[in-house]
């Protein structure tokens, strides 16, 4: 019997992490490869259309991850105990279930990490919660048979924890598709435009370029910021925006606001591999990050971009003052960026197929 791959997706949010879940079951289908994605709230409209491709999952709105995880979990035992045949479960998120399960029920199991581990510890709220997991995946990350790692400081932080080091593979996102069928648009008053994208979270820091973008319009009234996005943040950010600030919803259509800005700031405190990133790059929008993983990655240590340091409001402020004054350097800057994007194209998704044909073996 033809042995299949098992995903493990709880919660299916919009954002990066469920695009690169799409982009890389979509070409496993297309190898033949039969699936089966557990996961709530995905959809057979997402992926093309296969006889191999089998969700399990329910359609319920507004639950908590926890509650995701658990009944997902649930699901994947149930699944577990009445099939006995040899596949390999491959965890996209909330790996402990995941990891537990295949070892219980003797299955090979990869998973893919998709963030820098101490900066996830480092900087949450809860603390002793967040140590408790970084000591929990430091046990159970061991018993992992592939680790994937999306970033070179990603790759770093796993390597202090797994004791078989050659356990973790650096895969890039298959995040690009390559068209580069775009034009920039001008802007028709006199505006310098400033744009973040991502989940409005403490994680994402947006805080802190509202901070310094209420100080810097009394200098420079021209610029307008704006947040794309959704999370339980919102209310409070609105509170704190001056009148040049923007806040509008997630949009799968993000292209469009790339090609009308100037300058794209990430200030998380830590990711994986932050995807707004790469397609600012793409886009060709000169770049300001905090020093987060795969910042450096993206953005060629400084040679494509503006990186500083976490939480810093006056070296935010400084390199935006910069880009500002010598735009043209900031835009040559983001031209090395652009190429170097070519790293994270959709062609990733080949190292996926064969690390899968090696696990399912």
């Amino acid at each position: 019997m033809k042995k299949k791959l098992i995903f493990f997706y709880p919660s299916f949010e919009r954002g990066g992490a469920t695009k690169i879940l799409i982009r890389v079951i979509n070409y496993l289908l297309k190898k033949n490869i039969e699936i089966y994605l557990f996961s709530h709230n995905a959809s057979y409209k997402d992926f093309i259309k296969s006889k191999k491709l089998t969700i399990r999952g329910s359609n319920i709105k507004n639950k908590s991850r926890l509650y995701f995880n658990l009944l997902t979990t649930i699901n994947l035992l149930k699944f577990l105990i009445q099939n006995n045949e040899k596949n390999t479960i491959f965890s996209f998120q909330s790996h402990l279930p995941a990891i537990i399960l295949a070892k219980l029920f003797k299955k090979k199991i990869i998973i893919r990490n998709s963030e820098e581990i101490f900066g996830a510890t480092k900087y949450a709220d809860r603390k002793v919660h967040a140590f408790i997991t970084l000591m929990l995946k430091a046990v159970f990350y061991n018993l992992a048979d592939t680790i994937i790692a999306i970033s070179t400081k990603s790759k770093k932080s796993l390597e202090k924890i797994i004791i078989n080091k050659n356990k973790v593979k650096l895969i890039y996102n298959p995040y690009l598709v390559n068209n580069n069928n775009f034009k920039k648009k001008k802007n028709s008053n006199n505006s310098f435009n400033i744009l973040c994208v991502g989940r409005l979270t403490k994680q994402k820091n947006f805080i802190l370029v509202i901070k310094v973008i209420n100080v810097l319009v009394k200098q420079y009234p021209n610029i307008i910021l704006t947040i794309v996005g959704d999370g339980p943040l919102k209310r409070d950010l609105i509170k704190s925006a001056n009148k040049n600030i923007k806040f509008l919803n997630w949009t799968n259509n993000i292209k469009k606001y790339f090609l009308k800005s100037d300058l794209f700031i990430l200030s998380s405190y830590y990711e994986g591999l932050p995807n707004a990133l790469i397609e600012a790059a793409y886009y060709n929008v000169p770049s300001i990050s905090t020093d987060c993983s795969g910042a450096k990655d993206i953005l060629l240590n400084n040679k494509g971009g503006y990186i500083i340091r976490i939480n810093n409001f006056m070296e935010l402020k400084e390199k935006i003052i910069i880009v500002l004054n010598k735009y043209k350097d900031a835009k040559k800057k983001a031209s090395y960026a652009k190429k170097n994007v070519s790293n994270y194209s959709i062609l990733n998704c080949e190292k996926y197929y064969q690390l899968s044909l090696k696990e399912l073996n």
